[in-house]
């Protein structure tokens, strides 16, 4: 059960709520750059090339990624038809989102390590210490939950990008819907222990990174 007292919602806001957005706005800005040097301008022409949170951000995923671990941005807008090559502008595009996290993680992780073991760092830095330490956290978390191989995850188009037909299920909006209520089944019901198993993988990446 979460402890809502003081301690958690100075937490929630001095370090939680920062990281998150960074982390989201990473994501979603990769997506959009990656579309755009592959030959789709959609998101460019609405504003998502850029890292401004506030054209990233799904108020539904922040909280999700800050209560368990694992959630969203507002989703891209991708005309994968305008791509120049489909099949690799596909793969491209989908992983460019979990890759630009990952890349996050491995560039702070030595300065996490080095501010973490000096104690004048410690004392003068301790927030960014801190803010870092979950910025890495999340970083790997969004990044590997996106690559499940489920619609509309990432993971899930590279997945149909090595399909025979790959237009088929760009076309079928119906496989978002039975992809979302197969990943609210799993993560709500407790059987499946859904959070531990994300945690197994994630865990020993973070032992690396921290």
């Amino acid at each position: 059960m979460l402890n809502l007292g003081r301690d958690y919602f100075i937490n929630l806001l001095l370090f939680v709520l920062p990281a998150v957005i960074i982390v989201l706005t990473l994501h979603e800005f990769g997506h959009a750059f990656a579309a755009y040097k592959m030959g789709d301008e959609t998101a460019k022409r609405e504003g998502r090339l850029t890292l401004n949170p506030l054209r990233h951000i799904d108020p539904f995923g922040m909280i999700a990624l800050i209560l368990f671990r694992f959630g969203w941005g507002k989703p891209i807008p991708v005309d994968f038809f305008a791509l120049r090559n489909l099949r690799k502008g596909m793969v491209v595009v989908s992983l460019a989102g979990p890759l630009m996290n990952f890349l996050t993680a491995i560039i702070l992780s030595p300065l996490y390590k080095l501010m973490f073991k000096s104690t004048v760092m410690q004392a003068g830095f301790s927030y960014f210490i801190v803010l870092i330490e979950y910025i890495i956290l999340y970083s790997i978390y969004l990044g590997i939950f996106n690559l499940i191989p489920v619609p509309p995850l990432d993971g899930s188009k590279v997945l149909f990008a090595v399909s025979k037909r790959p237009q088929r299920f760009l076309l079928d909006e119906s496989m978002n819907w039975y992809g979302m209520i197969f990943l609210i089944i799993l993560i709500a019901i407790p059987f499946f222990n859904f959070g531990n198993l994300l945690s197994f993988i994630v865990n020993p990446i973070l032992r690396i990174l921290l």
